[in-house]
């Protein structure tokens, strides 16, 4: 069994990471003592990135989909037997790291506690849970490999959206409290919102060289408890609001109202003229429209019993304005003091 393993170790390798696991973002090519055979046969298929390193150092970056030969010092068989007091194994170390360039799409994320804010309109304490999804990719292929995979053999796709979540969720509390919006104002603003989160998160990953390319917040709500409190309020608005209508009601609208109630009694009285009940309406019609009339016989004696000084004073206006003549003035004038 050793002998047969031997002999396939010793084979030209053709190294492709074919059909990659949804769960995995890099995937390190497995071969024994890591002894790549040289000339062996490299193949990056469409969104794929590959790196070649050999003996600890980056030899190249394949982000274009197609072959390449590689060259290592381990030939076969002749390696192995110059290595035998090493049990065959080579000094010549190469390893190939296989990474997915496209978007990582729709990761969830969420509050794991309530975010904790003042509401700037009410001042009052809310706790706001949020929800949503997120799309990422690797920004720098190098950077990311010399920066967090070094020597692990895979790196999971749960793995990176962890450590994105943990970043993203200690911004979400600040840009809430920072944009100084109401609780009712959170949902139509929630693009606005999730522009800014994402340009944080995005500062705060750079040392990671990830970047998420599209972030949004799907949906807000409200512990129990703030629920109820907000509801409190939203009723004492109302109150408060309609208070304030009454208040806004003039007197001239009101006497509209009465006018047109009266009118509509009447109107009831004429149709029921001959019953008792129509009798009872004729009556209260009558001492109605007695009020009615006194009222408008009562304006118009106001407009007439105007004192004489008003008089003088209007036609000598009219005389100032040159609208009359000077004996026309005259002669109002003595009808006026001849009134008195």
């Amino acid at each position: 069994m050793w002998l047969l393993n031997f002999f396939s170790w010793q084979a030209i390798d053709v190294i492709r990471w074919e059909n990659p696991e949804s769960y995995l973002i890099v995937k390190k090519w497995d071969r024994p003592f890591d002894e790549i055979k040289n000339d062996a046969t490299l193949i990056v298929e469409p969104g794929q990135a590959a790196i070649f390193v050999h003996n600890g150092k980056i030899e190249a970056i394949q982000t274009e989909p197609g072959r390449w030969n590689l060259e290592t010092d381990n030939v076969p068989f002749i390696t192995a037997f110059k290595n035998i007091l090493r049990w065959w194994e080579s000094q010549d170390k190469s390893s190939i790291f296989f990474l997915k360039t496209t978007e990582i799409l729709n990761q969830k994320w969420g509050t794991k506690n309530p975010v904790k804010y003042i509401d700037p309109n009410y001042q009052f304490p809310v706790k706001l849970r949020a929800f949503g999804n997120f799309s990422f990719k690797i920004s720098d292929i190098e950077k990311f490999w010399l920066g967090y995979i070094g020597t692990k053999a895979e790196v999971t796709v749960d793995e990176i959206r962890d450590i994105i979540v943990d970043r993203l969720l200690q911004y979400i509390t600040d840009i809430f409290a920072e944009s100084k919006l109401s609780y009712n104002e959170i949902d139509a603003n929630r693009v606005e919102l999730a522009t800014k989160i994402t340009e944080k998160v995005n500062e705060a990953l750079w040392d990671l060289w990830l970047e998420i390319t599209d972030f949004r917040i799907e949906d807000t709500n409200f512990t129990e408890e703030t629920e109820e409190l907000i509801q409190k309020i939203a009723s004492k608005t109302a109150d408060a609001q309609a208070i304030n209508q009454m208040w806004n009601v003039n007197a001239s609208a009101m006497q509209n109202y009465a006018t047109t109630r009266q009118l509509d009694a009447m109107e009831k009285a004429a149709e029921n003229e001959w019953t008792v009940g129509g009798m009872m309406w004729t009556v209260v019609w009558m001492n109605m429209g007695q009020t009615m009339w006194g009222a408008i016989a009562g304006n118009t004696a106001n407009v007439n019993q105007e004192s004489p000084e008003i008089k003088l004073e209007k036609i000598k206006n009219l005389l100032d304005k040159g609208l009359i003549t000077k004996e026309d003035y005259e002669t109002k004038k003595k009808e006026i003091l001849d009134s008195l």
